[in-house]
């Protein structure tokens, strides 16, 4: 990702904590006003989201700046860090809404006024689907990782907004009838709802952050350079060959050995050079973030 890149991306990272922000504190205004608890959540939950994508744009800065001398890998690292923090908060955030809304149930429900939510629901819904394709779009080509869950957490909560709204409206038709008990259990149903929905997206923010954070390798990469490196090794005559990867955010560390048919084989520096060049091309070219190793040796023990 080139400087240009950095820029847009840190731009859509804080236009999208900053909708974010404003969408959350009408939500938590309106589910005050009209005691409504499953839009109260959505906007304590919106406020959280949007501090942790305040973050991110904080982290996309520092990972633009590059390696020095206190962290010489460069700032790839709070990448993950970040996403097991915001799938931590979120996670809990779902778990208390389950419990309220449990509870809520088990002590009659909740009357609440339906009608200014159905405005909120329903306008979040529009504005979230919104945000999710206008920042798919700009964030074509990046390749950040933090945008994509961004863009995704845009229309996961426009997808339950849309459904917030159509609930709502259904209450508000009760309201009347011989179903009209029916409506106080509503809110209740629906935090519960909202909470079970949304825990799949900080669980999976969690899983896979705490597999980079304990650098597991991820399969697809190490299928990718165990495939090349067997190619290269076979059409320069190495014996053996092993490799060695890992994935901190959107940085790849590479290590590769090869070992030399004989104690004997000599290889000038350019032609070193030359097979760490062609490993490259085979990758797709060297991009930031990419840490390539290429060692030689006649001693498999150095592997």
């Amino acid at each position: 990702m080139g400087p240009h890149s950095e820029r847009k991306e840190q731009r859509l990272l804080l236009f999208s904590a900053t909708g974010t922000l404003a969408l959350s504190l009408v939500g938590i205004a309106i589910g005050l006003l009209s005691g409504a608890k499953s839009i109260l959540f959505d906007g304590v939950y919106s406020l959280a989201d949007a501090g942790l994508t305040l973050a991110a744009f904080f982290a996309a800065r520092l990972i633009a700046r590059g390696a020095d001398r206190r962290f010489q890998f460069g700032y790839w690292h709070i990448e993950p860090m970040l996403g097991f923090v915001n799938g931590s908060v979120l996670l809990l955030a779902c778990v208390y809404a389950l419990i309220d809304g449990v509870d809520t149930v088990m002590m009659g429900g909740r009357n609440v006024s339906f009608g200014p939510g159905i405005g909120y629901a329903g306008a979040s819904a529009l504005i979230g689907f919104a945000m999710h394709i206008y920042i798919r779009r700009r964030a074509r080509g990046l390749g950040s990782s933090l945008l994509n869950i961004d863009a995704a957490a845009w229309l996961f909560g426009a997808l339950l907004n849309a459904g917030l709204s159509a609930a709502f409206v259904t209450a508000v038709v009760l309201e009347g009838t011989q179903a009209e008990k029916l409506a106080a259990y509503f809110d209740p149903a629906i935090l519960i709802l909202l909470a079970i929905l949304l825990a799949p997206l900080p669980l999976r923010a969690l899983a896979a952050a705490g597999r980079e954070i304990l650098q597991i390798a991820p399969a697809d990469l190490d299928a990718q350079v165990s495939s090349i490196a067997r190619e290269v090794a076979a059409r320069h005559g190495f014996v053996e060959h092993q490799s060695y990867v890992t994935q901190v955010g959107r940085a790849r560390f590479i290590e590769i050995g090869f070992v030399g048919a004989a104690a004997s084989t000599t290889m000038t520096l350019g032609e070193q050079d030359a097979i760490r060049q062609e490993f490259a091309d085979a990758m797709g070219g060297l991009r930031p973030g990419y840490w390539l190793t290429i060692d030689f040796t006649a001693d498999r023990r150095w592997l």
